[in-house]
């Protein structure tokens, strides 16, 4: 009996720890929330000042990116273009806490409009000067289902 009640104890311990990873990160969601109002609204120069200076973003199309500059005249030339009127939502996944520092967040997002995508993300955060920016983002956009 009493090896059931230790063997109830451990799965227990490790359900309640698996919960306790699933608890959505309210720095993450910060920085979401401040990326789709950006984004939605067509602001490149809001959009890129969530990145550290020297950050990298793979986007979707695979174009790699380095730096906040970069990456605002990609974003200014995708809301004059192809993103013009497009919207953005993102779905938190999971984020790990590598250093009280650094955080790696991955989760969903969505574009709509004419340059639509579907996809995964996998951002890696940095906290400076108390604040939170992007200094990797990583975009997979979902493959097409096979025929």
């Amino acid at each position: 009996m009493r090896k059931m009640s230790w063997i109830a104890a451990i799965v227990l311990v490790s359900l309640s720890t698996v919960l306790v990873a699933q608890k959505p990160d309210p720095d993450a969601q910060k920085i979401i929330d401040q990326y789709i109002a950006a984004f939605n609204k067509g602001d490149a120069k809001g959009v890129a000042a969530l990145y550290t200076t020297d950050a990298t973003r793979l986007g979707p199309d695979g174009q790699l990116l380095t730096g906040r500059a970069a990456i605002e005249k990609s974003y200014t030339d995708g809301f004059a273009g192809p993103l013009k009127g497009s919207a953005l939502t993102i779905q938190q996944g999971r984020n790990q806490v590598v250093t009280p520092d650094v955080k790696i967040m991955e989760g969903r997002f969505a574009t709509s409009g004419a340059a639509g995508v579907k996809g995964r993300y996998v951002n890696t955060s940095v906290r400076q000067g108390g604040a939170w920016l992007l200094a990797s983002v990583v975009t997979i956009p979902d493959q097409p289902a096979a025929k």
